[in-house]
């Protein structure tokens, strides 16, 4: 299949599970990125929350997150910005870091007062890190917490995990992702890798990883690194569980384990 056909098919993980019909949904654009407002009944004020969709760096849109996207506004009580970020091949490393930190820069200027959380599944956790790196040093308000959700942080493919687990991860192999890892880095897969970054300072951090997952060590080796700067880091591992679960199984316990996870943590550093 070429990519248009494998982006169809990526999306159609958005048709799993219905919406959540109580949360609004506005279209907007944002520093020239197309981004979509999740607004839930009650919303917390002073607060919110930037979501970076996952999809290899390639794939991934509002069809394929809306759902997933639309419960977590409702459960954690919350505004979320979804940001269509600009997907390689056709927009390389770093164009969707750049878009992702357009939207960040924007949103920070624009609330001032507000806590800004920022969340990533997958690549989008990729993109995220990312964009923390590009904004340290600068005087833009930082996060007021960072969750990651099965993030890929290590594009060079080469981790333990992708050995260890492979027999228990039905979602992805190593061969897949070394070709969406060329997509993306198109030649720079070391500048491309989000977690190969060195940070002095983070803001605090929820790591959040299937047991069942090759990416498992890109996880782990972040939060090795990253708990030594951040004010708080926290990594939690669920038993039995694959990539991104909560994109395909919103109602099940280890989702609604997540959901009160992430919660918590933003309840404490909001």
């Amino acid at each position: 299949m070429d990519i248009q056909q494998i982006r169809q098919q990526f999306d159609q993980l958005g048709d799993i599970y219905p919406a959540d019909e109580t949360v609004k949904i506005e279209s907007t654009t944002i520093a020239g990125v197309r981004c979509h407002w999740f607004i839930p009944v009650n919303a917390t004020v002073g607060e919110l929350i930037i979501l970076l969709h996952g999809g290899s760096y390639a794939l991934g849109s509002l069809h394929s997150h809306q759902a997933m996207t639309s419960h977590f506004a409702s459960t954690l009580g919350r505004k979320i910005l979804l940001v269509e970020y600009a997907l390689a091949p056709e927009h390389p490393f770093p164009a969707g870091c750049n878009d992702a930190e357009k939207v960040y820069r924007h949103i920070a200027a624009a609330y001032p007062a507000t806590s800004i959380f920022l969340l990533g599944d997958s690549a989008g956790g990729g993109i995220l890190v990312s964009v923390m790196h590009q904004l340290s040093g600068t005087p833009v308000k930082q996060p007021a917490g960072v969750v990651l959700i099965s993030p890929w942080l290590d594009l060079r493919c080469e981790n333990e995990s992708y050995e260890t687990r492979r027999a228990n991860d039905p979602i992805l192999n190593k061969e897949e992702m070394k070709r969406f890892a060329d997509y993306y880095a198109q030649g720079r897969i070391e500048s491309a890798s989000a977690g190969l970054r060195t940070f002095g300072t983070f803001p605090p951090v929820l790591i959040l990883t299937g047991s069942r997952e090759v990416l498992y060590d890109d996880s782990k080796h972040f939060y090795d690194r990253i708990r030594t700067v951040a004010p708080f880091a926290d990594m939690i591992t669920f038993e039995g569980q694959t990539h991104v679960w909560p994109l395909t199984a919103i109602q099940s316990p280890a989702t609604i384990s997540t959901l009160e996870k992430i919660s918590a943590f933003m309840d404490v550093h909001g």
